[in-house]
């Protein structure tokens, strides 16, 4: 079943509204909601007892005041650590939220859309990875919001995990070139994917017309993201057939979507 967008091309904000707010935070995702995107992403970790919590890195170095493995630390230990202060003296405190603040957040917003990147790979850790993955799977369905999501990885094993376990009631968003999603795949992933994020290199962003082309007549939706919101890159991968933007600054997606008749 197809995700119900409601624009020509949607647009998701990357970790919430990352440009302005510390990625991930639930100021990030309030701020996200009042802007009225399309599609939020976010990115799962579970923590050493068994909770799942939001951050990007696997290591909570970048964007606390800590030090470490996520998946070492404890949830009391991810509490008391400051996720705000890197990105502005204005956000000194904010909390590293849960899964389940994240979902309570969302939970009368019945037409939000969800990317929900697993961040705990089977190659880095065994069977945690698939504990996680099956708690996050488990907490989706119990708020409703499994339908209107793709799930996410950077595990091409754990895509073929998922695909295995849950089937088709779950929609994968998948990244070309494969390589990128690690070792231990067996499947070629326009097979399985719903959607697949294409990426160039830093020479070329966008990647040529024939890989979105490819990716439709699969029967899978291309998406980009771009590091930098730019004018040039957004017309290439329109002209391309891009059918989704990640943005780090979703309110100027939003407006530069507008202005070509995109988006509402």
């Amino acid at each position: 079943m197809k995700l119900a967008y409601k624009n020509k091309i949607p647009v998701a904000a990357h970790r919430g509204n990352s440009k302005y707010f510390p990625e991930n935070t639930l100021s990030a995702f309030r701020s996200a909601i009042e802007l009225n995107v399309d599609m939020v992403e976010t990115d799962l970790h579970m923590t050493a007892d068994g909770v799942l919590i939001l951050m990007h890195d696997h290591l909570v170095d970048r964007t606390t005041n800590g030090t470490g493995l996520i998946r070492e630390k404890t949830l009391a230990e991810m509490r008391a650590l400051d996720a705000g202060s890197w990105k502005g003296e204005e956000f000194a405190g904010e909390l590293v939220p849960t899964f389940e603040e994240f979902l309570e957040l969302f939970k009368d917003q019945k037409d939000m859309l969800f990317n929900i990147e697993f961040k705990d790979f089977p190659h880095h850790c065994g069977e945690f990875a698939y504990r996680s993955a099956e708690l996050a799977v488990k907490m989706m369905d119990e708020y409703g919001i499994t339908e209107r999501s793709v799930i996410n990885t950077w595990s091409g094993e754990l895509n073929e995990w998922l695909v295995a376990k849950y089937g088709d009631r779950i929609k994968i968003h998948a990244y070309s070139p494969q390589e990128r999603m690690g070792p231990n795949q067996k499947r070629f992933v326009y097979d399985y994917a719903y959607c697949v994020c294409l990426f160039g290199i830093p020479e070329k962003r966008v990647v040529e017309k024939a890989k979105f082309d490819f990716a439709k007549e699969y029967g899978v939706e291309p998406w980009v993201y771009f590091p930098m919101d730019e004018a040039k890159l957004y017309d290439e991968a329109i002209e391309n057939g891009t059918m989704m933007f990640t943005a780090n600054d979703p309110k100027w997606a939003m407006d530069y979507l507008r202005a070509k008749g995109l988006h509402e």
